[in-house]
């Protein structure tokens, strides 16, 4: 049975985003987009599949919270489903930074990838 467009273009993203962690930098929805063949506009669908299926399910660090916008520099509001509510920028910020760095420091993304690709019988 075929997969979800959402899920199969979350998995397609997981590479890009586990390369951009080891380099310790962001990526932009427009890089990552076109990485993936979607446009930027159609990120969300992927990415809340990303957050709320595959990274929660398997315990994983919001490796998302690279993915940024091109203008901002920073996450879009979709980042915690409920949105950033009235938290100030300062608080936004540090808990952005907490997150990258929880991603940057996990050692085991070229081998959690290839698992979750098994696991879910994407190529």
């Amino acid at each position: 049975m075929a997969k979800p467009w959402d899920f199969t273009k979350a998995m397609e993203m997981l590479p890009h985003l586990a390369h951009c962690a080891k380099e310790r930098r962001k990526i932009t929805y427009g890089e990552l987009g076109a990485l993936v063949d979607v446009f930027p506009l159609y990120m969300t669908k992927p990415l809340d599949v990303l957050r709320d299926r595959i990274l929660l399910e398997h315990h994983l660090p919001r490796i998302d919270a690279l993915v940024v916008n091109q203008e901002t520099g920073e996450v879009g509001e979709h980042f915690y489903a409920e949105g950033f509510g009235s938290m100030s920028a300062e608080e936004r910020t540090s808990l952005l930074d907490y997150e990258r760095q929880k991603v940057f420091d996990y050692p085991r993304w070229d081998e959690i990838i290839g698992n979750l690709q098994r696991h879910y019988g994407c190529p």
